[in-house]
């Protein structure tokens, strides 16, 4: 994926984040448990799908998120 496509890209899936996040699936999944955060998913409610995030809701994230190293 080049960076145009990047830039226009409107949602991260679940593995996508946890390479960017450098982290495992579970840890990604584990971490928007934690903040409730809204996922779009077409399975059936209880079934297994491909669920992806929203690109402002990643943002909001790695902005709340984001510390100065001391």
């Amino acid at each position: 994926m080049n960076h145009s496509e990047k830039a226009k890209q409107e949602f991260f899936s679940i593995p996508e984040l946890a390479q960017r996040w450098r982290c495992s699936c579970g840890t990604v999944y584990n971490r928007l448990r934690a903040l409730r955060v809204e996922v779009l998913d077409f399975a059936c409610r209880g079934k297994k799908g491909k669920k992806v995030v929203h690109v402002k809701t990643v943002l909001q994230i790695e902005e709340r998120r984001t510390r100065r190293f001391s």
